[in-house]
Order: structure tokens, then C-alpha cells, then sequence
């Protein structure tokens, strides 16, 4: 099964992110992060959600779970901003959480 949102896909089986300029293998709590915000795509993803979706048990998240997902927020971003061509990001909602923003072209032009 693929995940997509604009011109990202993820692929489940493989954890592979893939984009017009190439693809990723992610890691473990990466490829959670990533898969949780495509699902929603828009919609914002508060913190609790998307340390549920990486440790799917209690007693399996680090101390420092936010910081976990706030690492991998970066390293997705990075990711996304080199390769998707600059139409996508990862945004924040202060006290809220993250949404996938996609600047379509004519979002440009106005």
C-alpha cells in the first residue's frame, strides 16, 4: 500500500519516500512520523498523535518523546525540501501540532 500527498509518496512495505528528485529509505520512527502526517495530509497532527502512531505502546516511549518527534520532523523536512521541488513542507501549529502544506504553482503566482 502507497501513501501520497502532492508529489510524495511513501510506500509501506518498503519505507521508501519517494519524490521528483529521488527516494529515501526512512527510518523506524521517520517513515511513523511521515506516514501519520500523510495520512491526514492537511489536517493538523497534534504531538500525542504522532507519539502514539511511533511507539505504539507506553512503555515503549523514550523519555523524551516530543524531541524524538520534533528530530524527526526536521529530518523529514530536510528531506522534502531538497526533493519536492519546493512545493511541499511540514508546518506547525504552535500548541497544536503539524499539518503537510502544499504550495500548488499557482499558489506562486498570486
Amino acid at each position: 500500500m502507497k501513501l501520497t500527498f502532492g508529489n510524495l509518496e511513501l510506500d509501506n512495505d518498503t519505507q521508501i519516500l519517494t519524490s521528483p528528485r529521488g527516494a529515501l529509505r526512512l527510518a523506524h520512527n521517520d517513515y511513523h512520523v511521515m506516514a501519520a502526517l500523510m495520512r491526514r495530509g492537511t489536517r493538523i497532527t497534534t504531538m500525542d498523535a504522532l507519539i502514539s502512531d511511533v511507539w505504539s505502546y507506553p512503555r515503549e516511549e523514550p523519555e523524551f518523546a516530543e524531541d524524538a518527534v520534533r528530530d524527526c520532523i526536521k529530518n523529514l523536512r530536510g528531506f522534502i525540501g531538497l526533493s519536492a521541488l519546493g512545493r511541499h513542507t511540514i508546518k506547525s501549529e504552535r500548541g497544536c501540532g503539524y499539518y503537510l502544506d502544499d504550495k500548488r504553482p499557482e499558489d506562486h503566482e498570486k
